[in-house]
């Protein structure tokens, strides 16, 4: 009855994150907010004009995104075909922003059944409700971008791994492998999941692979997707002259070409990976890259931006308290060890895709950082669920209130 009960607050807290995420896409599209970051959110509305597989050769935006991100197109095309019905009464643009803020509570979803796994269904709950209010999520869930799609898709690899982990079966090898498969089908190096589990199997079972033999299998998801995106969909697809969107290997000549590894950059880069990812700095979102000068869309470098209100200030602060006692927790606990593997695995991810997006375009983190939310929040949460610390309930509340009023406020008024 109690697991019941749980599971019915998971879909209430979900349901409230796609409720919260849609009136966010309609207040962001009236007040043209749905650019930030780096976020290329005119390629994706051009899916809403209907037609989406047969227009593709023919539109460089759906040529594009239809190279890079087939999970995010071929499921918007396949939604709005279904609810066709309602556009006779909702304009497709809309049923669209539906999806995504969709794909960000699926996200939210598997956030909580990952907290499940590791800490109490309270404690589960109330990180859930703090993973849905972190920016990167919140914002990326109510524009039209793939983002979402990538941060929901990494939700669900950990929290089935975490599972799978405690009782391994074949199906359940197969489930993560398909989902593996599926989100390097939306980005390619999402890829880099496979990174937990393999450092995990490690940890655990050292250099033995009896039980870790299904790995290499599984990380073949890869280089599968990355086949099917340069080979079959790149001669399927009318092709596009722009050396950024050509395939993934000029893109990335491109973004490496103009990129800045300077240590301001890297100090910039870092901040908003591990900070503005979660909590907004401030309602001001003017500054312009180097990169772009032209383009004034992102927060200033700097961490003095929490000081422009007492509410950033406030989450940023709680932000912080709530790593310390990750921190004394983590020396404290008896038990922590158990989960060495894991912490282990998501630590070495979470560095390979900052270090892969540092050298491949370090000028927007935003863009990228919303999938590593959930494996930066485990970092934090395991050690406070094997440690019975005063008031953690109060304090993960407090944090998640903090977060609802900084990043709503940055929602709401962004200027």
């Amino acid at each position: 009855m109690r697991q019941s009960t749980h599971a019915l607050y998971f879909v209430l807290v979900a349901g409230a994150a796609f409720v919260l995420y849609f009136a966010s896409s309609l207040v962001l599209e009236a007040r043209k907010g749905t650019t930030h970051f780096g976020a290329d959110t005119w390629h994706y509305a051009e899916l809403a004009q209907g037609n989406v597989l047969s227009r593709i050769a023919g539109n460089y935006y759906l040529d594009r995104i239809a190279r890079f991100h087939p999970t995010t197109v071929f499921t918007a095309a396949a939604w709005l075909q279904i609810l066709s019905p309602l556009a006779r009464w909702i304009p497709p643009l809309y049923l669209l922003k539906a999806m995504f803020a969709f794909a960000g509570a699926a996200g939210v979803w598997a956030a909580m059944s990952a907290f499940a796994a590791v800490a109490s269904r309270r404690a589960a709950l109330l990180f859930g409700v703090v993973y849905a209010t972190s920016l990167g999520v919140w914002y990326f869930a109510s524009i039209e971008e793939s983002k979402i799609v990538t941060a929901s898709l990494s939700a669900l690899y950990i929290a089935v791994y975490l599972n799978l982990r405690k009782d391994w079966t074949l199906r359940g090898a197969a489930l993560l492998t398909a989902i593996l498969l599926v989100a390097c089908l939306n980005e390619v190096v999402s890829g880099f999941l496979v990174i937990i589990p393999l450092v995990d199997t490690l940890v655990r079972r050292g250099l033995n692979w009896r039980e870790g033999r299904w790995i290499p299998i599984h990380a073949l998801a890869g280089p599968a997707a990355l086949v099917l995106m340069e080979g079959v969909l790149y001669w399927r697809l009318a092709g596009v002259s722009h050396l950024e969107g050509t395939s993934h290997f000029s893109m990335l000549l491109y973004y490496v070409a103009r990129n800045d590894y300077s240590l301001g950059n890297l100090y910039s880069f870092t901040i908003n990976w591990l900070f503005f990812n979660i909590a907004a700095p401030s309602i001001d979102a003017s500054y312009a890259v180097p990169a772009w000068a032209h383009y004034k869309g992102y927060f200033a470098p700097s961490m003095l931006s929490y000081l422009s209100s007492p509410f950033s200030a406030g989450a940023a602060a709680l932000l912080c308290i709530v790593v310390i006692a990750s921190v004394m927790a983590g020396r404290k606990a008896e038990n922590l060890g158990a989960w060495t593997g894991v912490l282990l695995g998501l630590a070495a991810y979470t560095l390979v895709r900052a270090a892969f997006f540092f050298l491949f375009n370090s000028f927007e983190p935003l863009l990228f950082s919303s999938p590593v939310t959930l494996a930066h929040m485990l970092l934090v949460a395991i050690p406070l669920a094997t440690y019975k610390l005063p008031a953690k309930s109060v304090l993960l509340g407090a944090f998640a209130v903090s977060l609802f009023v900084a990043n709503g406020a940055f929602i709401l008024f962004e200027r």
